[in-house]
């Protein structure tokens, strides 16, 4: 039995409730491409972690993106790498039946077969076409994400992730078809031997007040289908004996550590090893003395990725992503990462507070040596980067300021 779903109400507690009607299957406020832009530029309506926890934000990376079966309507890219296609039908298109399932299907063929090169592409086109900054995809990531991104990481994630089908696709409408549920499941079977995860998406709409054009929009997941591993055996036996052959497939869904584990990243001894062989063994081991002591100093967390280790104060709950206070890339070299900012705002502590207590810091170092960027580093850029043996005189200043910093982010999170 289908279940119906309850309609919100506006409660003004003591004195009134109010349900809000729904509008109606066929109504006139918006039409797709409507939908497609508010998805667009609020990707944070997608509830794509409610499929996958790890997939980070999406951003949109194109519309109306050709491949060889039609035309996408929404592209997006998650922090994570994930690959994320959306259609959207509207409830009064009675296309949005079988057609836009076996157009989904086919879309995430063809999206298996391309690479990041060819995302990277899509998005330049996309930012030309609204105006956007002209800055590459890597970048753009890493101004979404609350952790820094490494450019060898993202590009070796999407690439893994579409040679194993593994894309995210969401039919999007402001309703579902009882029809659509029905075939989910069927058409499904065409495509087996990709990873994907499909989901229909309702974006129910109420109508707030009967004098304005405001709208509330209610999101939820209506069904969808896990993904499991697949594979496709060919088995080659004499004629002879092919009456006696029985092949029996078996499907092992992959190990939860190989799902959660496909960050791209180096241990402390490839890091070190890095460095060595960039800058020498001495700058190895002043490097290794140095970032061991400030984590002996104050407690912080190393975090090893593909391009550098970046120094955390932990996230004092341990529920959350660190906060970054120093960066050393893989070939010796010292920066301070901009993500400090996203990160303390994820952990609640006010915009203007975060604002101070990076402003100070990136000011402190500056002075320590004027090649530590003020704004500090959104990217990895080598020419931002100040070489470690330049700086081996300093090194207690840069402490200090670290122990100045990390003082004032444990502090602003104790006064929350």
């Amino acid at each position: 039995m289908r279940r119906r779903r309850v309609p919100p109400a506006i409660v003004v507690p003591g004195v009134s409730i109010r349900d809000l009607p729904r509008l109606p299957r066929v109504h006139q406020s918006f039409d797709e491409r409507f939908l497609q832009d508010l998805l667009a530029n609020h990707p944070g309506l997608l509830p794509v972690a409610e499929i996958r926890g790890d997939v980070g934000p999406l951003m949109c990376i194109g519309r109306e993106v050709a491949v060889p079966s039609g035309v996408i309507d929404n592209l997006y890219l998650s922090t994570q790498g994930y690959p994320v296609l959306v259609e959207t039908k509207l409830w009064r298109n009675p296309q949005a039946r079988r057609e836009v399932l076996s157009q989904t299907l086919d879309y995430i063929k063809d999206l298996v077969q391309k690479d990041f090169d060819w995302f990277a592409g899509q998005w330049a086109q996309y930012r030309n076409a609204t105006g956007h900054e002209h800055e590459d995809l890597v970048v753009a990531l890493n101004e979404l994400s609350d952790d820094e991104i490494d450019e060898p990481f993202i590009v070796d994630r999407v690439n893994r992730a579409l040679s194993r089908g593994d894309v995210i696709a969401l039919i999007v409408g402001d309703g579902i078809e009882t029809r659509l549920l029905e075939l989910v499941m069927h058409l499904c079977k065409d495509s087996s031997h990709l990873r994907y995860s499909l989901a229909l998406v309702e974006m129910a709409c109420y109508k707030l007040n009967e004098h304005n054009e405001e709208i509330l929009v209610v999101p939820r997941i209506v069904q969808d289908v896990e993904p499991v591993q697949r594979a496709y055996v060919r088995v080659d036996v004499a004629e002879s004996l092919q009456d006696r052959v029985v092949v029996t497939p078996v499907i092992e869904p992959e190990p939860e550590a190989t799902r959660s584990t496909t960050r791209v990243s180096l241990n402390e001894e490839e890091f070190l090893q890095s460095i060595e062989a960039s800058a020498g063994r001495m700058a190895r081991e002043q490097i290794q003395c140095f970032y061991n002591d400030l984590i002996e100093s104050f407690q912080l967390e190393p975090v090893f990725k593909a391009s550098a280790l970046m120094l955390k104060v932990p996230h004092p709950d341990d529920d959350g992503t660190g906060a970054s206070v120093l960066g050393i890339e893989k070939h010796g070299r010292v920066y301070n990462t901009q993500h400090i900012k996203h990160q303390l705002r994820r952990w609640g502590v006010a915009p203007s507070l975060v604002d101070k207590i990076a402003a100070e810091y990136w000011a402190a170092l500056h002075t320590v040596d004027a090649r530590f960027r003020e704004g500090g580093i959104v990217h990895l850029a080598a020419h931002q980067f100040i070489p470690f043996p330049e700086i081996v005189q300093k090194l207690p200043q840069i402490k200090h300021c670290v122990g100045r910093v990390v003082s004032a982010v444990r502090e602003a999170y104790e006064n929350l």
